[in-house]
């Protein structure tokens, strides 16, 4: 891969899916072996991008191995990890499809628009509360029977008041 090449992905600063220049390209192989009259080729490739947006920089690990065919992959989504700059790794596979879409449209906006990533946030909680029976009251007080019934853990109660409280300013 050329250095002056560009490639879609979306920016972990800016939240931009945008085209980034690979800044650097390093492909290391870890295995170089023959399989019968197959040569068997696994690399670890690091790319360094700069976003054409924001001019943020980010480093991805690609792990790749010479059997994988081109069709059935998204380099970058499915073989790659962002390395840089660090992502929060949060599991939401047991979140409803609905709330989960709200927390990570949320998150998109997270270092583009605090205002709007709170207000997200705020609506993810609304939607926990509903999904979870607590229907009645503000806010807070939906909040505070979800702690009460063990369904949120102490800390997040008083965490999520914090976003019900900025939600509210914003």
């Amino acid at each position: 891969m050329a250095e002056n090449s560009q490639v879609l992905l979306r920016c972990p600063h800016c939240s931009n899916k945008t085209t980034m220049r690979v800044l650097n390209n390093y492909k290391k192989p870890t295995l170089l072996s023959q399989e019968g009259d197959k040569k068997v080729e696994e690399y670890d490739i690091f790319r360094l991008f700069e976003c054409n947006t924001c001019k943020g920089i980010q480093l991805y690990h690609i792990y790749w191995h010479s059997q994988y065919k081109r069709d059935d992959y998204d380099i970058y989504e499915d073989l790659g990890k962002l390395l840089f700059p660090k992502n929060e790794s949060i599991e939401l596979n047991k979140l409803p499809e609905n709330i989960k879409g709200a927390y990570e449209s949320a998150n998109l906006v997270r270092n583009v628009d605090d205002i709007m990533c709170i207000m997200g946030l705020r609506r993810a909680l609304e939607m926990l509360c509903k999904d979870n029976g607590a229907v009645n009251g503000q806010l807070h007080q939906k909040l505070n029977e979800l702690q009460q019934k063990g369904i949120l853990p102490p800390l997040m109660g008083d965490i999520a008041k914090v976003i019900k409280d900025t939600g509210n300013m914003s």
